[in-house]
């Protein structure tokens, strides 16, 4: 696929496997099938699980390792007898700190305003249509 990306932004794809490392937080596989991803807190860092037991698109790979970098960059785990509100906060700062560094507004809206469709811009960036969707909305409610 030609590179669609605007030549007034960053041309750069974070690789979240690398930015994990650099970290010191280590990605275990194994089976996950209910949740695809999980971190948990351990160590100053936490540790990233990433589920084995079905193919993942590498996109789909990049989105739960960026999701979960999220929580244990910023300190947002939680528990099975944490409060369900509570909990929901940790994941929305997880879904915004992924769409911050993967989607960049600016690029996003500069390929939407190209014509540029979610699969295409997904494609591009490395990640998936869901969170290219969940981008446009995240910025467009916090212009």
């Amino acid at each position: 696929m030609q590179d669609i990306l605007p030549k007034t932004t960053s041309n750069r794809v974070i690789d979240f496997f690398s930015m994990a490392e650099d970290a010191g937080v280590p990605v275990v596989r194994l089976p996950l099938p209910e949740t695809g991803s999980l971190s948990i807190q351990a160590g100053k860092t936490g540790v990233i699980g990433l589920d084995d037991s079905r193919p993942m698109t590498a996109a789909e790979e990049q989105a739960c390792v960026g999701h979960e970098l999220g929580h244990c960059l910023y300190g947002g785990f939680y528990t099975r007898a944490t409060p369900f509100d509570l909990a929901e906060r940790h994941e929305v700062r997880a879904d915004k700190w992924y769409i911050l560094n993967a989607i960049p507004r600016s690029t996003l809206f500069s390929l939407l305003r190209r014509g540029y469709d979610a699969w295409e811009i997904a494609e591009q960036l490395n990640t998936t249509e869901e969170y290219v969707r969940r981008a446009y909305y995240y910025y467009m409610e916090n212009a």
